[in-house]
């Protein structure tokens, strides 16, 4: 099975079926922007991270059987995973080390940052070659760059670390020359964590798309024209005319480009070929929630330019299957533009029907926006109405009023979506875990969840931990190990339809509704169903290994 095999529609077809389509069907005035309160300082004690992090150590510590097991249950999908953030800080060093490049001081934080060599391959005013790098510098860049060793003296401090880290590797990640790196160490890891799928987080040809966003501002100067839909699509044609198919063109071939060196360095193909090409992969293009103007107000037309550039691009480009909104979702800019951001959404959601959406929703707290803060629930329900089909993180929902929480429930539930849970990170940033987290209340509710990573290597941790925290914490069976396992795939952006049309009921589609899911010998209608779908085909295969996984392990999770 290849996920990349199938039928790619003409470029120049598919932009003039956009360019006839392109007037909303949901055209309207604009709502008025949603109050949102000032900067919030979360200095509460952040005693979930360390209840979390005892979970996990105290298992590996006295029961390194069972936490091996759960190394080796196949987890099937990792759905939210940001490939800058999951490449280990320990393999910046190396890749920072290889490209000649500095560290040194950032600003007065007591922190390290890296930064490229000179014109001249020397270091600047105060930064030193990664290469001399003393252990006590290495020490102290490891802790910069992720959350190794970080003391959590508050929950605002995790918060405001975890996201620094990103800009002091990105003189190494922002690289092109190391992508393929980066993509090689996050499969590895993934197979290392029984993932048999990932789908990755990555922007493609951002200078380019920096430069459209700065012509469409000087074409439309006034904030208004990002909030009346009705020019959306004029907008849109202004793109496609200032050279967005080909910035799009160029991605697909960075894109070729990446995929061809991660497979020479997995020496993919040849008898010693690493066990990490068998592991299926697709991107996930992305948009920035935070893009800033120099006031500090949202930067609308950059959204807008990085939205209309990754729908058509995951529109025509089979190795990208979705679409997501990231960063920092309780940054004012963040919370001052979301309406209009999903408007946006929403505008190309409707253009691009075919593309899928999962954006970043919920992480937030009212420990971060307030108590009350609409944006508690209207980031949940915006996301929705906007087009997701996945929500990553969706904390925000253990703080709603019972009423509020059915609302968002039933919602979730009629768009058929998914919410991404990531216990590692949502303790790390929020200070969110255990009872308070909303892992339970989801399930309880009937919202399909499934586990995903989220960024490992500034975590500094693994997909493996949230499910033995899941286990460990909830007291997952067996049973709910496979649902979770199931979902990953049912719920991924795999081209095809799903085998189950019930995954809580284990009730396969009709066409295999007679036959044992995973079995050698599926029936006629079932393998004819299997090979019309990379989907379907990938679930029958994940079926076969948890049967033999339960062969093997099934004594460590009692009987069914």
């Amino acid at each position: 099975m290849n996920l990349f095999t199938k039928a790619v529609r003409p470029l120049a077809a598919l932009l003039t079926a956009t360019l006839l389509t392109a007037t909303p069907s949901f055209a309207g005035d604009h709502p008025a922007a949603a109050t949102t309160a000032g900067m919030q300082i979360c200095g509460k004690a952040n005693d979930a991270v360390r209840e979390y992090a005892a979970v996990i150590e105290k298992t590996r510590k006295e029961q390194p059987q069972l936490a091996e097991a759960l190394r080796l249950f196949p987890k099937g999908a990792d759905l939210h995973n940001h490939l800058s953030g999951t490449v280990p800080a320990e393999k910046y060093l190396a890749l920072a080390a290889d490209d000649g490049a500095c560290f040194g001081p950032e600003g007065n934080t007591g922190r390290y940052t890296l930064a490229g060599a000179t014109s001249s391959g020397g270091c600047g005013d105060g930064f030193k070659s990664i290469s001399g790098a003393s252990p006590e510098d290495r020490e102290r860049i490891l802790q910069s760059l992720s959350m190794y060793r970080f003391d959590y003296a508050d929950t605002q401090q995790g918060h405001d670390h975890f996201f620094a880290t990103f800009a002091r590797f990105r003189a190494v990640s922002d690289n092109v020359c190391n992508t393929p790196a980066m993509l090689a160490e996050v499969l590895r890891q993934s197979r290392q964590d029984g993932v048999s799928y990932l789908e990755t987080m990555l922007s493609f040809q951002s200078s380019a798309v920096n430069a459209l966003a700065k012509q469409l501002r000087q074409k439309y100067p006034k904030e208004e024209s990002y909030r009346n839909v009705r020019q959306f699509p004029a907008m849109q044609r202004f793109l496609l005319d200032a050279g967005l198919a080909d910035t799009v063109t160029a991605a697909r071939t960075e894109i070729a480009q990446y995929v061809n060196k991660t497979r020479t360095l997995l020496n993919c193909g040849s008898a010693g070929q690493e066990g990490a090409c068998g592991v299926t992969y697709a991107f996930v293009a992305t948009v920035n929630r935070t893009s800033a103007l120099p006031d500090g107000t949202p930067d609308l037309a950059k959204v807008f330019t990085q939205a209309a550039f990754s729908m058509l691009l995951s529109a025509s480009e089979s190795r990208v299957v979705g679409v997501n909104l990231l960063s920092k979702e309780d940054a004012p800019v963040s919370l001052a533009g979301f309406r209009d951001q999903m408007q946006i959404f929403r505008f190309f959601h409707e253009t691009f029907p075919g593309v899928n959406i999962a954006l970043h929703a919920g992480e937030l707290t009212p420990c971060f926006v307030g108590n009350g803060n609409p944006a508690l629930k209207e980031h949940l329900t915006g996301t929705l109405k906007a087009g997701a089909r996945r929500i990553g993180h969706g904390v925000s929902f253990a703080f709603l009023k019972p009423e509020q929480k059915l609302e968002v429930a039933d919602q979730i539930r009629r768009n058929n979506a998914l919410v991404e849970i990531m216990f590692t990170s949502n303790a790390q940033i929020l200070g969110v875990a255990g009872t308070e987290h909303p892992f339970a209340q989801y399930r309880a509710y009937g919202v399909p969840v499934a586990f995903a990573s989220d960024d490992e290597g500034v975590s500094h941790a693994n997909l493996t931990d949230e499910w033995i925290y899941g286990v460990r914490k909830y007291g997952l069976t067996r049973d709910d190990l496979q649902y979770l396992g199931r979902n990953s795939l049912q719920y991924s952006f795999m081209s095809g339809e799903p085998l189950w049309a019930d995954v809580a009921r284990e009730k396969p589609v009709e066409a295999c509704s007679g036959d044992v899911p995973g079995s050698a010998t599926p029936s006629r209608r079932c393998e004819t169903f299997l090979k019309q779908s990379a989907k379907a085909a990938a679930q029958w295969d994940y079926e076969a290994r948890l049967k033999e996984y339960w062969r093997n392990y099934g004594r460590y999770f009692g009987k069914r």
